[in-house]
């Protein structure tokens, strides 16, 4: 059984009343499944915590996941990503982000500091040229 990539639907093209229907969709980490007269029309799966999901099989972060993430990522930028695809994909990215923030962490007070240095140096510059 061949697989067709998953459709991809902008809401910003539709009305604002189905933009709101998505948006007040009742979150659920397993899904929702969308019914219309007890007949099922759409299955609706957050990405956000089918991603916050741990690793099932336990391993950590390795070349080979890496790998895949690439291939997927390739297959997504192509529009060829199957459905259960994006689900891997999702997962894969936390997984990669988590190692990233485990390996090399953000030091966020040094960046807030010159955050402030930059601000306090546009500002007399524009104070400069008035």
């Amino acid at each position: 059984m061949r697989h067709r990539a998953m459709k991809r639907i902008d809401l910003k093209s539709h009305e604002e009343v189905i933009q709101q229907f998505f948006l007040a969709l009742p979150p659920d980490p397993e899904g929702s499944v969308v019914e219309l007269n007890g007949k099922a029309v759409a299955r609706i799966t957050p990405l956000n915590a089918v991603a916050a999901e741990k690793c099932e099989d336990g391993t950590a972060w390795s070349d080979l996941k890496n790998a895949r993430r690439c291939e997927l990522v390739d297959r997504e930028i192509e529009g060829t990503l199957l459905p259960h695809e994006v689900v891997e994909l999702a997962l894969l990215q936390q997984q990669m982000l988590t190692e990233r923030r485990r390996l090399a962490p953000v030091a966020l007070n040094d960046l807030r500091r010159l955050h402030q240095e930059l601000l306090a140096k546009a500002e007399l510059a524009g104070n400069g040229n008035q």
